[in-house]
């Protein structure tokens, strides 16, 4: 993991820096609240009702652009700290083993597609009916899932060193995670867990497809999410001969593996300067 530099054209510092810059928004507006008012909570409702998901249907018509600013919403520091953590660990190994290119456009769906498992428990099961006019989900846990588990059904056998001393298969931590959150529903954040759920299942047909040929997030990879000069660079590599185009992309991609392997075993470090210069020019690309 230690080959991930600062770089703001990265798909993955865009999406830590835009939830970090609306967490501080929200941390400005407490302070604002609570020096006017001596409750730090007074301005901050209205904004978190504007930005967060409704599970009502009445006031989700209201307020149809939720289902994509709720996923970067987040007030309170530890849910904001951990839901970061795994964000950075989980798109480092996104962009190492998939596509760093397929990384916000997986974000955004697997966000979408908790929103609406959320939206629909509270609107189909009984037990949600009671309080179904007050509940809103917020954060970015269901994005952040969608992506762990990509990985996980994408490479299962990938080992992971929990707290930096157990060896784990990081398919394993995947299950541990869905069952976990699957019997937390009875609990008293089941809105939450449903939406972990279901960027879990949006996570899951993603990498099956992704490993079938089918890239079921390119809907969203038109828009520029890269700055134009990398976008125009990579379409240059066609060749006005697919088979050629084919095997330099099959190429690319062996060597990329080859350098990922040398990274793993010995570090970045003992990369040489050609191979550096190598990973730089493609790790955006593959």
């Amino acid at each position: 993991m230690s080959i991930f530099v600062y770089d703001k054209n990265n798909p993955l510092i865009k999406v830590l820096i835009i939830n970090t810059a609306v967490f501080i928004l929200m941390l400005f507006i407490q302070l604002v609240s609570f020096l006017f008012t001596g409750n730090s909570q007074v301005f901050l409702n209205p904004v978190v009702h504007f930005l967060a998901v409704p599970a009502s249907l009445k006031k989700l018509l209201f307020h149809f652009w939720s289902p994509i600013t709720y996923m970067f919403l987040h007030t309170d520091f530890w849910h904001f700290f951990f839901n970061m953590l795994w964000l950075y660990f989980g798109g480092l190994m996104f962009v190492m083993y998939i596509d760093s290119r397929k990384l916000i456009p997986l974000y955004i769906l697997g966000g979408l597609s908790g929103a609406v498992l959320f939206i629909l428990s509270y609107n189909i099961f009984p037990v949600f009916l009671p309080v179904r006019q007050w509940s809103y989900a917020l954060g970015a846990s269901a994005s952040i899932t969608a992506i762990i588990i990509a990985i996980a059904v994408y490479q299962p056998l990938t080992d992971v060193y929990l707290f930096g001393v157990f060896r784990m298969k990081l398919f394993w931590i995947a299950i541990f995670f869905v069952i976990w959150d699957l019997f937390s529903i009875m609990g008293d954040n089941a809105g939450g867990h449903i939406a972990h759920l279901g960027g879990a299942i949006f996570g899951y047909f993603f990498a099956y497809y992704l490993k079938r040929g089918k890239d079921i997030t390119s809907i969203l990879q038109n828009f520029n999410f890269k700055t134009s000069h990398r976008k125009k660079y990579h379409f240059n590599m066609r060749t006005s001969n697919d088979k050629e185009y084919n095997e330099n992309v099959h190429q690319i991609r062996k060597e990329l593996d080859r350098i990922l392997e040398k990274i793993s075993k010995h570090g970045y470090k003992r990369l040489s300067k050609k191979e550096r210069e190598f990973l730089n020019k493609y790790k955006d690309y593959f």
